[in-house]
């Protein structure tokens, strides 16, 4: 059995050391904090990109914004698109291309994100102006965005929106 005076160097040691872990996690955290903020706000542009590339029919932004990932996905209310190149012909030139004019309003905005991967989640409105006869429109709606750090920058990996929820007794089943 060991004496007491055996175990006395011990604390100093052990103190060092729990000191020493509560300043790493203090940095971490405040590394981590400072990152997330960065992330998010590079996310906000990206949704003004997204914004702009939808209102201008731009699809040089939309290369910018988008993962060029074979397994990119856009679920919409005229289809389901798989890969880039898809987004680009059958959501942004067949879809958009219907309108003349075009204004997506993202409303609200919340962004979660994860390490590499983000996801975002918002209401919107979008005006428009149909080529053929001039018919102006509004919808509104829900969305999802999920995105993926590739080489240190945000990409659109998949999108969801679909119409506002639909309520009342048995409706929207």
């Amino acid at each position: 059995m060991r004496s007491k005076k055996a175990f006395e160097g011990i604390r100093p040691a052990v103190a060092c050391l729990v000191l020493f872990c509560i300043i790493a996690a203090a940095k971490t955290i405040t590394a981590q904090t400072t990152s997330g903020a960065q992330d998010e706000e590079m996310l906000r542009q990206l949704l003004k990109t997204y914004e702009k590339s939808i209102d201008t029919l731009d699809l040089t932004l939309a290369d910018r914004i988008f993962s060029h990932a074979p397994e990119v996905s856009f679920v919409h209310p005229r289809g389901t698109e798989k890969g880039f190149d898809q987004i680009t012909k059958n959501f942004y030139q067949g879809t958009m291309g219907t309108f003349s004019e075009r204004e997506l309003l993202l409303e609200n905005p919340v962004i979660h994100v994860y390490d590499d991967s983000a996801w975002s989640e918002m209401t919107w409105t979008f005006h428009a102006t149909v080529k053929d006869g001039g018919q102006k429109i509004t919808t509104t709606g829900r969305e999802t965005q999920l995105y993926h750090k590739e080489d240190g920058v945000w990409k659109i990996v998949h999108i969801h929106y679909s119409g506002p929820p639909v309520t009342g007794k048995l409706k929207g089943f």
